[in-house]
């Protein structure tokens, strides 16, 4: 029955999730074999349902749980009845849990909380867990702790015997027989680890319907409705599995520690499972003492992964960043930079479960001013009225707000980002972490980023560099990034090199420029400046992620930042600008269409063929392409068919985002490029929407014209050009 009805919510938990989009995501391991104790934090009554659903679907353990006797009602007790769930208030729940571990065909889930803990307020204070609530305060359950040494102590007991005859005087309502009893393992308890995120109040169509006919604001379950009913509808639930704890060790420990031995009970016992109550156990003496110290040690060192393998989120950053903050004036600028210098050191802490938006530098909370994550929390401390708006932009926070007490079936709703905080606050380390840096102003925070920025790319080159080569690179070296900076320069420009080239090829335009007052980024793309072979292994998206990385280490520095690159460089910049708000834009002799009849056509049939010939485990034909290079001491001389194919899906990205650059821009061509058609910059002009719009054509017969003869006039244009700019521009937004 309990794997029909599994089966059953299989269908029902299908459907919930593609009519109200919640997705359901989880990590680590569970044990193939084996009876499990799963031991989980409890903040939604859905746990109840879900994760067995999850375990059942996707790891195919058949799992009963322990839920709260205020569910056992109606259609949905019987549900959960049928289910297998049994009420936290039932006489004879742990017997039937030590039967089903022994017999090892069942396994259990329980919530040593007890309860729901809407407020997630937990401490841990000498080493033990506390919950806070209502309820009780106090340490967490050890029940389930003692259930798992029981069963297993049992086990040990059961195994001694010498036929099945015997076996009944310990355990008559178990049916296990000794040959099953030696087949089952040992029993292990898993830690799960239960995050939702974003965790959001407010009404919903549902929700509503539901108050119209059964008329039930201001109850309990109306808030919960509100909350739960969000999570389904707009949040992922993340389920972590954390590495399975063996019961034995806890026994065996003890055991060797006070040099002692388990022996047998001297007594018959008719149903040794079901005499936790009783005292059979427990007049032993060893059992007794063993039971009473190694329940707190287990659920301790439980309940210590539960909660430090919590998925971090950007929710928690938010708001720890913000209650770390020494001003209660709030700059969003000087959040985003303490947010951004939070999550990169957080990521440095060993074992922390991270959010995947967490785990890549986040360049978007920097560069894009209607980040979600960013504004979605402004948007719910508003609303909870814990910010306020000024009218210079920034806002007034009002810290006790997170401090009040509200009721406990109502702070879900009505105080969340405190909830959020409670969920993370006692991890002593990154709290630590936060305080330590709300201690250094903006713009020693924007220069410590900047630093860390630059340092990343650098160690990306080094490593990259020393798979080819058996020393690593200088700064001198072609492909090495390069960072033209003085503190006094306010304006700054990031400019990438062309597909086969390196940042080498505009260190003359950066000096030039550096040498007028303007700071200049030269990024590396990846694969560039090392060796041909490193193409085979870049993909596009590489690409624009490394454009990104400079893009945003020049936004923490400069009040100003204009981006722009030659050929393919160019195309990044113009699909950054596509992307994120930019002071201007400058491309030179950028291809969306190349005068090279090869590259143009032939390259992505060539393309094709190989992949059909590469399946077929054949050797592709044409897999390098000669360059016959202007500079050979710069570009390649050989480069992979594949990252031919990367640098096309560059242009076309770039062709279909065009008509959403409104920023400045300037489009260099030369008139008779002979690798670039001339056109491309006439199809870049028409496109863009820029109200401050120009195109100039140089008369050059060479393609590469920032480097060699009448460079200088190249570089002249680009001055004016960001000098003109500046003219018409308000003071900057984004850094002071």
């Amino acid at each position: 029955m309990i794997k029909f009805i599994l089966y059953l919510s299989s269908v029902i938990i299908y459907f919930m999730k593609k009519l109200s989009g919640v997705t359901i995501t989880r990590s680590g391991e569970v044990p193939k074999k084996g009876p499990i104790l799963f031991l989980a934090n409890h903040f939604t009554r859905y746990e109840t349902l879900v994760v067995p659903y999850i375990l059942f679907s996707q790891h195919k353990r058949v799992v009963r749980s322990l839920a709260d006797d205020a569910i056992f009602v109606g259609w949905m007790g019987e549900y959960m009845k049928l289910a297998g769930s049994i009420s936290n208030k039932s006489k004879v729940r742990d017997c039937i849990i030590i039967d089903d571990l022994l017999a090892g065909k069942l396994d259990w889930i329980v919530y040593p909380e007890g309860h729901m803990v809407k407020n997630k307020l937990i401490t841990s204070d000498d080493g033990k867990f506390c919950v806070h609530t209502p309820m009780r305060e106090g340490p967490v359950y050890t029940g389930a702790a003692v259930l798992a040494l029981k069963s297993q102590i049992i086990r040990r007991f059961m195994k001694n015997v010498e036929n099945d005859d015997t076996l009944k005087e310990f355990c008559a309502t178990n049916k296990v027989t000794l040959t099953q009893l030696k087949k089952v393992e040992n029993l292990k308890i898993v830690p799960l680890s239960i995050t939702y995120y974003p965790i959001r109040p407010g009404r919903n169509r549902f929700m509503l319907w539901i108050d119209k006919y059964f008329n039930l604001r201001g109850t309990r379950f109306f808030e919960e409705l509100e909350i739960e009913l969000n999570l389904l509808m707009a949040a992922n639930m993340h389920l972590h599995f954390c590495e399975a704890i063996s019961v034995n060790k806890y026994i065996d420990g003890y055991l060797q520690e006070n040099n002692l031995t388990l022996h047998r009970v001297k007594t018959p016992i008719e149903d040794l499972s079901c005499s936790i109550n009783g005292s059979s156990l427990e007049e032993n003496e060893v059992v007794r003492k063993l039971l009473n110290k190694q329940r707190k040690v287990l659920i301790n060192d439980v309940m210590a992964q539960v909660y430090g393998n919590l998925q971090i989120n950007f929710d928690h950053i938010f708001i720890l960043s913000l209650v770390t903050m020494p001003s209660l004036k709030v700059c969003p600028s000087y959040l985003k930079t303490l947010i951004y210098k939070n999550i990169r050191e957080l990521r440095i802490i060993k074992g922390v479960n991270l959010h995947p938006e967490l785990k890549h530098e986040l360049f978007k909370l920097i560069l894009d001013d209607k980040y979600i994550p960013f504004i979605s929390a402004i948007k719910l401390a508003q609303i909870q009225k814990i910010l306020y708006e000024n009218s210079e932009g920034d806002y007034l926070f009002d810290k006790s707000l997170l401090e009040k007490e509200y009721d406990f079936n109502k702070v879900r709703v009505k105080d969340t980002l405190q909830v959020i905080l409670n969920e993370i606050k006692w991890q002593k380390e990154l709290v630590k972490i936060a305080y330590h840096n709300a201690e250094f102003s903006e713009k020693e925070l924007r220069e410590d980023n900047f630093s860390h920025l630059k340092k990343a790319e650098w160690d990306i080159y080094v490593n990259e560099y020393l798979l080819y080569h058996n020393t690593p690179p200088t700064k001198e070296s072609v492909g090495a990034p390069q960072v033209y900076y003085s503190a006094e320069n306010s304006v700054g420009l990031v400019f990438s090199h062309g597909y086969m080239a390196a940042p080498a090829e505009a260190k003359h335009l950066a000096k030039y420029l550096f040498s007028q007052g303007i700071n200049v980024y030269l990024p590396r793309l990846r694969g560039h400046g090392s060796s041909p072979k490193a193409l085979k292994n870049i993909a596009e998206l590489d690409w624009e992620i490394d454009f990104e990385r400079a893009f945003t280490a020049m936004r923490q520095v400069c009040d100003k930042v204009f981006i722009g690159g030659f050929s393919t460089g160019g195309l990044l910049a113009l699909l950054h600008a596509a992307k994120y708000p930019v002071d201007g834009v400058i491309a030179i002799n950028s291809a969306l269409k190349l005068n090279n009849l090869k590259v143009s056509y032939v390259v992505p049939s060539l393309h094709a063929f190989n992949e059909m010939v590469s399946y077929l485990h054949a050797k592709g034909i044409g897999e390098w392409m000669e360059n016959h290079s202007e500079n050979p001491n710069i570009n390649y001389a050989k480069h992979p068919l594949e990252s031919v194919a990367e640098m096309e899906k560059v242009m076309t990205k770039t062709d279909k985002g065009l008509f959403r650059i409104t920023a400045p821009i300037l489009v260099l061509q030369g008139d008779n490029d002979p690798v670039v058609n001339p056109k491309s910059a006439e199809v870049i002009y028409n496109r863009i929407q820029s109200k401050s719009k120009k195109l100039v054509l140089v008369p050059r017969t060479n393609h590469t014209i920032i480097l060699g003869e009448g460079e200088i006039e190249v570089f002249e244009s680009i001055k004016r050009f960001i000098q003109d700019t500046l003219k018409s521009q308000p003071t900057s937004k984004y850094y002071t």
